[in-house]
């Protein structure tokens, strides 16, 4: 594998920098630390929007979730956490661009799937959920953003009913989660589909 520092990222557009960052140095850097072993991981958020579903906007960070067991996990941080500090000073970028502490707030919050691979650079593989785990997490987080978000999502997902998202919900986000997020579930889904309270009225008048 050549040196990243012979292949230019400055062409490209801001938005797409990070994937570039990721397919031309985490690969060498994690070769440099001795990681021969694929380390799989999950894409989500905002990157998987504009990777996946060709959305375009900007993100600020690559959120990921790990697939692996323990011992794969142990193996593979610190080297990861290494590359991925070595990939920021070497790019003056910030040193989170990579966001694999995602999956400790998450792990014991919802269901971690184990996708479908889309990507290898090296010894980093790099999986897909589907579209509508996407669309329930954007739900549970419940920023503008998000909403923006499943509001482009519904093209994929083909959910027309509050009922229906509550089911991919209750598919991906753990019953103790929801119950502690309800507020913000509660909001998400006025937000796309309506007050509860009002499609009830409409449907009595």
């Amino acid at each position: 594998m050549a040196h990243p520092d012979r292949l230019s990222t400055e062409i490209l557009p801001l938005h797409l920098r990070s994937l570039a960052h990721i397919s031309l140095r985490i690969p060498w850097e994690l070769l440099q630390r001795g990681i021969r072993e694929p380390i799989h991981v999950l894409l989500i958020g905002g990157a998987y929007m504009l990777l996946l579903t060709n959305t375009p906007r900007n993100t600020d960070d690559i959120d990921i979730f790990w697939l692996e067991e323990e011992e794969g996990l142990q193996r593979a941080l610190r080297p990861l956490q290494e590359s991925v500090i070595a990939v920021a000073k070497a790019n003056d970028i910030g040193l989170n661009w990579l966001n694999y502490m995602t999956h400790l707030l998450m792990y014991d919050l919802v269901i971690i799937p184990d996708g479908n691979l889309w990507k290898t650079y090296g010894p980093l593989h790099i999986y897909a959920p589907s579209e509508e785990y996407i669309f329930a997490l954007k739900i549970f987080a419940g920023r503008d953003k998000d909403i923006e978000d499943c509001k482009i999502l519904f093209q994929q997902v083909r959910i027309d009913t509050r009922e229906q998202a509550q089911i991919l919900l209750d598919r991906y986000i753990l019953p103790d989660a929801q119950q502690n997020n309800t507020e913000t579930i509660v909001r998400s889904l006025d937000l796309l589909f309506g007050k509860q309270q009002a499609r009830n009225d409409g449907a009595e008048s």
